[in-house]
């Protein structure tokens, strides 16, 4: 895989030295990034403009370029050891599965799932580098449907959420995941208190491992996914506006879940 871009390139070079196989460098660099490109003991080549364009699809390179090894994995099992993922179904920009990757990476969600959907040659390229990097710190697995990966779900005792504008209110949820019916007086007490300053306490959330579906851009989550998760939940719209881009909805439903862990 070609990295490329200012934050994946710096990423990389930062955190994973070790996915690297050689450097590319297509432009005169300042003394002190050449010498950190050295110190990585990686072979480095020296590219014409014409070369790192084509490694680049013609995009902006910025004049240096990483060959890395990665391959996402094919398995769900080792997901499922962990408590909470994002599951994105039939999603194909790689612009809003790089955003979500980063910003689930960045939230504290323990992996991502991409399914129903056949990645082009270049994507996982695309994916990398709208993710800045962030692809290559967290779990990520490809599996070809969304319905195998919801039996393994509910089989690993995941609670499965959906995102669709028919669910329930988020708000409503949430408020609900932290009456003080559900916890003990004191801890109550506490988060009224806190909530009465201004400030939200959150509350552990009854679900040790859950997962968040999130649908393709155009359609949604279908109804045969749909109709097999636990709990559908919506963002409500202010000014009858209908709709979020499906990397922002999901940015803060997960959030707002990933409150609830305190």
């Amino acid at each position: 895989m070609i990295v490329f871009g200012k934050q994946p390139v710096s990423y990389v070079l930062a955190h994973h030295k070790e996915k690297i196989q050689e450097i590319y460098v297509a432009k005169d660099l300042p003394k002190d990034q050449f010498a950190r490109l050295k110190q990585t003991h990686k072979p480095i080549k020296i590219l014409d403009f014409k070369k790192a364009q084509a490694l680049a699809h013609g995009r902006n390179h910025q004049g240096v370029l990483l060959q890395i090894m990665y391959e996402p994995s094919k398995d769900i099992r080792p997901m499922l050891e962990l408590d909470t993922l994002v599951i994105l179904c039939g999603l194909s920009d790689v612009g809003n599965i790089g955003a979500i990757v980063r910003s689930a990476y960045a939230l504290g969600a323990a992996g991502v799932v991409l399914c129903d959907v056949n990645l082009q040659k270049n994507a996982l390229e695309g994916i990398m580098r709208s993710s800045a990097g962030a692809l290559l710190g967290m779990p990520f697995c490809v599996i070809p449907r969304a319905l195998d990966c919801i039996n393994e779900l509910k089989m690993a005792d995941f609670r499965l959420f959906g995102a669709d504008m028919a669910g329930e209110s988020i708000h409503s949820f949430m408020q609900a995941n932290i009456s003080p019916s559900s916890v003990p007086q004191s801890l109550s007490q506490t988060s009224l208190n806190s909530q009465k300053q201004g400030i939200i306490t959150p509350l552990k959330s009854p679900y040790k491992k859950w997962a968040l579906f999130m649908g393709s851009e155009g359609e949604g989550l279908s109804a045969k996914v749909s109709k097999k998760l636990d709990t559908i939940l919506s963002i409500p719209m202010a000014h009858t506006f209908d709709s979020l881009n499906v990397a922002h909805a999901c940015v803060i439903l997960l959030h707002r879940l990933l409150s609830l862990k305190g």
